[in-house]
């Protein structure tokens, strides 16, 4: 029986020395060694073998951590107060540093993000705070890494999630966000007002020069016939003209025929009747030369108007 007590005591002793000797660090941490109260080393992820009794372990986790910060109200520069919300996320990059440099990582990262909220935003304008975020989330990021860089802390990210403004604040933006868009509204109307006005004005310029153009053709065309009619009366007066000529040539042509035959016959004595008829006969001659010119408008004498007469005179002259 005292056997027996003595192996369960034994392998106690061996379990316990056995746990003590081994120790397993998980994924996403850092073991820091410690032997009797000091730093020895720092172990990675896996199985490690230590001194037991002597040597502990301590577990430092190495994944990212968000830290929400409550909602503080903060005073811009033109003294509207703001409640902002804004979170942080951190990273341990040097497991000692961390164990050993800061007591209370979480409550200094907090007290700086909100120092550098209220600097940074009491500089600004609502305006500029609401529309410029990003200037202020790089600030705090520029603040934290040269705070926290002596910590083995390593800041992920850094931003303002949320800004909610006092309720008379949010009345008066909302009658501004109208006011502007009745403005909006009424600039609409006036350019389609003004957009139709030119449209409008366009189409009569066009209608007008399409009226002028049309006149204008019209114009031309009446011009054209009024050309061509006078062409037409010209060419009808020329063919007159020449008609008259012919006419008259074969009337000098009867009269030479007419005083040479008088000629031949002059032995037969000079009447009454055949001088007359000579004189006639030379007076038509000079009427023909006369009218050889195309600027000369001959007018007949009464007794010669008839050449068909006066040819019917030639010939009975012959004929006697």
């Amino acid at each position: 029986m005292g056997a027996i007590v003595e192996i369960a005591i034994a392998v106690v002793i061996v379990a316990a020395l056995t746990r003590g000797l081994f120790r397993v660090v998980p994924q996403g941490s850092l073991g820091l060694v410690q032997r009797l109260g000091r730093f020895q080393r720092e172990a990675g992820p896996g199985l490690i073998i230590k001194t037991p009794i002597v040597d502990t372990i301590q577990l430092i986790s190495t994944k990212s951590v968000t830290i929400n910060l409550s909602p503080e109200p903060v005073i811009t520069a033109d003294n509207v107060s703001p409640v902002i919300d804004a979170y942080f996320i951190y990273q341990v990059v040097d497991a000692k540093l961390f164990a050993y440099e800061i007591a209370n990582p979480e409550v200094a990262i907090k007290n700086i993000v909100s120092s550098t909220l209220r600097s940074e935003v009491g500089q600004r304008k609502l305006a500029d705070v609401m529309t410029h975020r990003e200037q202020i989330n790089a600030k705090l990021r520029q603040e934290l890494d040269e705070a926290t860089g002596g910590w083995g802390i390593r800041i992920v990210q850094a931003s303002i999630r949320q800004v909610d403004l006092p309720k008379e604040m949010q009345q008066a933006m909302e009658a501004q966000k109208k006011a502007d868009a009745n403005k909006l509204a009424a600039i609409e109307q006036a350019q389609g007002a003004k957009e139709a006005a030119i449209l409008e004005s366009e189409g009569a310029r066009q209608a007008a020069i399409a009226k002028a153009e049309g006149e204008k053709q019209s114009m031309l065309l009446k011009a054209e016939a009024t050309r061509q009619t006078r062409v037409m009366e010209a060419e009808g007066e020329a063919q007159a003209i020449q008609r008259l000529a012919e006419a008259q040539a074969q009337a000098v042509k009867l009269v030479n025929e007419a005083v040479l035959n008088l000629a031949q016959a002059a032995g037969e004595g000079w009447s009454e009747d055949r001088i007359r008829t000579v004189l006639q006969l030379k007076q038509m001659e000079t009427l023909a030369a006369i009218g050889q010119s195309p600027s000369t408008k001959i007018v007949l004498p009464a007794e010669l108007q008839n050449l068909a007469g006066i040819i019917t005179t030639i010939q009975g002259l012959k004929d006697s």
